[in-house]
């Protein structure tokens, strides 16, 4: 609530209120609240004040009873109706008979408040209500800024029109622009590099020296095919501009992706003398796209294998090399959940519970990570030991098995004697 108020005052810090209320002590209790809220309240007792007012300030909201001497509330919203139809105004009256209710409808009034006035009622439709006039305000600027930028774009266009020195300048700032944002290089008919931007120098790593007299080979990256650089070739000699994305490298034999445009330069004779190339850095967007790849591979891997432990029979789950658990089927968690501390099953939850709390296993007793069980475990194959498991209802011995399955994650298994064979074998399916 307390968002919605500092963001009222926000918008409303500008705007002006006219209330029109004919009981004194309320004009003045509700004059003195809207007073924190809008720039100025102008006050009047009955409707045909009010129409002074108006005829000679502008309000951007008129808040107005219904019925008040001389003029009452429904004789003023006809004639400020009559006269300015977008006005914005709110309505509050002690009276809620359908009588009012259907005249204010047909006068399109929208916003009604019944007294006695709530100061939360009347926070949440002067939000409605200053949110449209605020959003109004907005369009108009927008509106007022587009015709001016317009305005602005003509003359600067019959400027421009009206003297060759202006166009030379034009085509000065899209050069800035170009030298700004792109790396941006000229080469002759064959391929060999006449000059470069300072963005170009700075991305490959390479002084302007060090690059003129050179082809495009300096900084292209073995993984580029051939085959692209032979229909790049066979564009650009047929004067057609050529577009694509293409693998460089550069100084410290880092991979750069670059979007590359090359357009032919040709006289007025159509003789093609040089190349422009204008280069787009896509580096950065490339590591961030393969960089959101592998992480939804990752989740995609990750949704795959907790699906697939949900279909083995028997007590299973995924744990790191510190033997903390982050997966499991639905039989592993009834396994935790029947287990005699009843901690652990939050633990589970929370991705903090560790083989050795839900086991105990004398042999293991000293090692803390898998790395360190399989360095020292004297059999080829998977990790199986005996454990004794404290279940609710009776100690049990069981088998636990351990394969890994990725690098960093392993899958264990933790069945009844009698269920190892069995494990075993849909192990191996």
């Amino acid at each position: 609530m307390q968002n919605a108020i500092d963001q009222l005052v926000s918008w409303s810090k500008e705007l002006t209120v006219l209330y029109v209320e004919d009981d004194l002590a309320l004009r003045e209790e509700v004059s003195l609240f809207l007073s924190d809220i809008f720039k100025q309240i102008d006050l009047a007792p009955n409707g045909e004040v009010g129409l002074e007012k108006l005829a000679n300030n502008h309000y951007d909201l008129v808040i107005t009873d219904i019925r008040m001497p001389v003029m009452d509330g429904i004789e003023m919203i006809e004639k400020i109706k009559a006269c300015y139809p977008k006005q914005p105004i709110l309505v509050t009256s002690a009276h809620n008979e359908s009588e009012y209710l259907i005249k204010l409808i047909n006068l399109g009034i929208k916003y009604y408040i019944t007294k006695p006035l709530q100061s939360d009622q009347i926070l949440k439709v002067l939000y409605t209500i200053v949110e449209l006039i605020y959003q109004e305000q907005a369009l108009v600027q927008y509106k007022h800024d587009l015709e001016s930028a317009n305005e602005k774009l003509k003359h600067f266009s019959t400027i421009q029109s009206a003297s060759l020195d202006k166009q030379g300048a034009l085509l000065k700032a899209y050069k800035e622009a170009l030298d700004k944002a792109t790396m941006v290089a000229l080469t002759d008919k064959n391929g060999i590099i006449t000059d470069v931007n300072e963005n170009f120098c700075k991305t490959t790593g390479y002084r302007k020296e060090e690059l003129i007299g050179q082809t495009y080979r300096l900084i292209s990256h073995p993984s580029t095919a051939k085959s692209l650089y032979e229909e790049l070739w066979q564009t650009i000699l047929s004067q057609k501009t050529w577009q694509g994305l293409i693998i460089d490298q550069t100084k410290d034999l880092k991979m750069l992706h670059l979007y590359t445009t090359i357009v032919p330069i040709v006289d007025a004779d159509g003789k093609m003398n040089e190349f422009i190339s204008i280069c787009q850095d896509l580096t950065e967007l490339h590591t961030r796209s393969e960089k959101q790849s592998s992480e939804n591979l990752s989740l995609a891997l990750s949704l795959k294998e907790a699906s697939f432990l949900q279909q083995i029979p028997f007590p299973c789950a995924l744990m790191n090399n510190d033997m903390v658990f982050h997966t499991y089927n639905q039989l592993f968690e009834k396994l935790v959940n029947n287990h005699m501390d009843e901690s652990l099953l939050l633990k589970l939850t929370q991705e903090t519970l560790t083989l050795k709390e839900i086991v105990d296993f004398e042999e293991m007793e000293y090692f803390k990570t898998i790395e360190a069980i399989k360095s020292n475990w004297p059999f080829d194959g998977d990790i199986t030991f005996k454990g004794v498991v404290k279940s609710i209802e009776c100690l049990f011995e069981v088998l636990v098995k351990i394969d890994q399955v990725e690098p960093h994650s392993y899958r264990v298994f933790i069945v009844k004697q009698e269920e190892f064979e069995l494990c075993c074998q849909v192990h191996e399916r």
